[in-house]
């Protein structure tokens, strides 16, 4: 596809979001073309006020004798010079009469033009005032619209995406891209439309002065339009080149403010200044491509408006010294100040939409992430989980992150209410093996079951509703305790929540804070120890209630004495569920009632701790170091 088919396609695709608020459109391009109209009438006004007021005062005043003599001016005879009137031929009283209707005629011109400049007065403003505030409150609107989009679109994108795209990258596309793409819907019906709108108004005024001279303006129609077609085109490739640099730019950020501890415990300041400069070097040169392709294109419209409008001025001269075209002295007067009015709407739609070529590389990046797949739906007629009644069966499962498999025909059992321990080396498949049960993938081959219905049958949302994760990291949003917990069951009763917390061990350390549960936690539990994060995870989990729990390593990382207060938690949270653990720690699986020992992607041995500990060589080596 072509770079202006695509254009184009984006460009439709931005003016949809504006159809729910195409009223408030219309009503704002009115106001725009009223504002547009006053101004021009503004300028028009001269062509009455020469030659109907200003010429006529200068030829019936006693001041001005010898000034228009010799000159045969449109709408002024030869009669009416003051040298004329010296003549004894001339009855006094007949000059007297005819001066005595001159200035009535004056006065009449006078009282016209006040009276429209005094609705010009009225109209200007609240014209300017419809036309800003309807087009923003509708670009606002819009605004609102895009993030929602975005945001809805973020949470439903497969976990495969958020895993194989960088923050950096998907960040800049939510942010700055997001942002450049409602820019450019605010050109397109700001500068752009109303500066077209406003052109028109000018060139219909234009030609009902002199169709002749605004004939001769036409010759910078082409020349314009093929001034901003070239500079357009190579603004829509710098700019998509500049938005990739900017994602380079907020990824080297993201992974500086991720790895501050470590990039200080190592002095590597000095290098990630240098990297960080490298990639905001390379994003401001490609800015500059920008810049410069779009200042040239306003340069060269400009250029073309002052050469063809000056020569436009001169042959209006001639046209009035000459008395052709019916040009007088105020209809030159209004045209030039018509012309020089409408130089400001052309120079704002050059402007506009050279910033809309620039904007629209950003609108496609932001279209290409709302248009990346979602999971895969469900099946029609999906059945609802309701809860695990004979168990989940992992049978001759295969999985690959499309390289080499990391799931062999894998298969296992954990019966309803039976705590299944999963332990293996790093890179074994354990966490893919969880994953796949939360239907975050779906295997290559073979099938995983709940009650003998394939996980692919069920819908995907009443699944999840029956499973509740502890990870390794413990996760907290931004916000109280309390609010942290109820995350789990947001309509669970306080009783519910106090007592999810008394079994996590969670309640023995918030009494102890003055704020209680209602203790801001920072930003993901910053303010918390680990330990503390971990139980407040665990509390969440038992206030969900679920069926199904998923621990992937959830004492690893923690001291001896938050360990132990953390798998009594964890105890209170395996009572009558059934659980698949993942751990390192034989602490948290002695207990369990099998384990499937996992290596490379394969099952290598089940049982109990006693029986592999003799039947399991990879086992007893992984149980090793923890029992010595």
């Amino acid at each position: 596809m072509s770079d202006s088919a695509a254009s184009g396609g984006t460009f439709l695709r931005l003016v949809r979001y504006v159809r729910p608020y195409v009223a408030l459109l219309v009503a704002a391009m009115v106001c725009a073309g009223a504002y547009a109209g006053a101004r021009y009438v503004r300028a028009w006004l001269l062509q009455p006020l020469t030659d109907e007021v200003i010429l006529p005062g200068l030829a019936g005043g006693e001041g001005t004798r010898g000034l228009l003599d010799g000159l045969d001016l449109p709408g002024i005879s030869a009669s009416d010079s003051p040298a004329e009137t010296a003549e004894p031929s001339v009855d006094p009283e007949a000059r007297e009469a005819e001066l005595r209707d001159r200035m009535a005629d004056i006065g009449e011109g006078w009282q016209k033009i006040l009276w429209a400049c005094f609705a010009l007065i009225v109209v200007l403003p609240l014209a300017h005032f419809g036309q800003l505030f309807l087009a923003q409150y509708t670009m606002g609107r819009v605004l609102v619209d895009l993030q929602q989009d975005l945001c809805t679109k973020l949470l439903r994108l497969p976990l495969a995406f958020h895993q194989g795209a960088t923050r950096g990258d998907t960040l800049s596309r939510t942010t700055n891209d997001a942002t450049r793409a409602h820019t450019a819907l605010n050109l397109i019906f700001g500068d752009v439309l109303q500066s077209a709108l406003a052109l028109v108004v000018g060139i219909g005024l234009l030609a009902s002065i002199s169709w002749q001279l605004t004939l001769s303006l036409a010759v910078i129609g082409p020349l314009v339009a093929g001034v901003i077609a070239l500079f357009g085109r190579r603004i829509r490739k710098a700019s998509k080149k500049r938005q990739e640099s900017l994602g380079g730019v907020t990824q080297r950020l993201v992974q500086i403010l991720a790895g501050i501890k470590v990039i200080q415990a190592f002095r590597a300041q000095t290098a990630e200044e240098t990297s960080f400069q490298r990639e905001n070097l390379r994003f401001f040169r490609r800015s500059m491509k920008v810049v410069k392709n779009r200042v040239l294109a306003r340069t060269f419209v400009e250029g073309l408006n002052n050469t063809v409008g000056v020569f436009v001025l001169l042959a209006g001269v001639l046209a009035v010294l000459n008395q052709y075209w019916g040009l007088t002295l105020g209809s030159l007067f209004a045209f030039a100040a018509i012309m020089q009015t409408t130089y400001r709407p052309m120079k704002e739609l050059t402007k506009g939409w050279t910033h809309l070529q620039d904007s629209l590389p950003a609108a496609e990046r932001f279209f290409e992430l709302l248009d990346a797949p979602e999971e895969t739906p469900d099946v029609l007629n999906a059945l609802p989980l309701t809860g695990v009644e004979t168990g989940i069966r992992y049978r001759d499962v295969s999985f690959s992150y499309g390289r080499e498999p990391v799931l062999r025909n894998v298969s296992f059992e954990a019966s309803a209410g039976e705590t299944l321990a999963i332990v293996g080396p790093t890179g074994a498949g354990k966490t893919t093996a969880v994953d796949l049960l939360l239907r975050f993938f779906d295997p290559d081959s073979g099938a995983i079951e709940i009650d003998g219905t394939d996980l692919r049958s069920l819908e995907r949302d009443s699944l999840r509703d029956r499973i509740a994760v502890v990870t390794q990291e413990p996760f907290l949003f931004d916000g109280t305790i309390r609010e942290n917990i109820r995350y789990g069951a947001p309509d669970a009763s306080d009783a519910a929540l106090e007592a999810a917390a008394l079994a996590a061990h969670v309640k023995e350390f918030a009494d102890a804070l003055p704020a209680g549960y209602d203790t801001e936690v920072g930003d993901a539990g910053s303010l918390l120890s680990g330990g503390q994060r971990q139980r407040i995870t665990i509390a969440r989990a038992i206030l969900r209630n679920p069926a199904i729990l998923l621990l992937d390593e959830a004492t690893s990382a923690l001291d001896t004495q938050s360990e132990r207060l953390v798998q009594e938690a964890i105890d209170s949270l395996l009572a009558g569920r059934t659980a698949l653990v993942i751990a390192h720690r034989l602490s948290t699986i002695r207990g369990a009632d099998r384990i499937v020992v996992l290596d490379e992607g394969q099952v290598v041995a089940v049982g109990k701790h006693t029986e592999l500990l003799e039947s399991s060589p990879l086992y007893r080596e992984l149980a090793q170091p923890q029992d010595t």
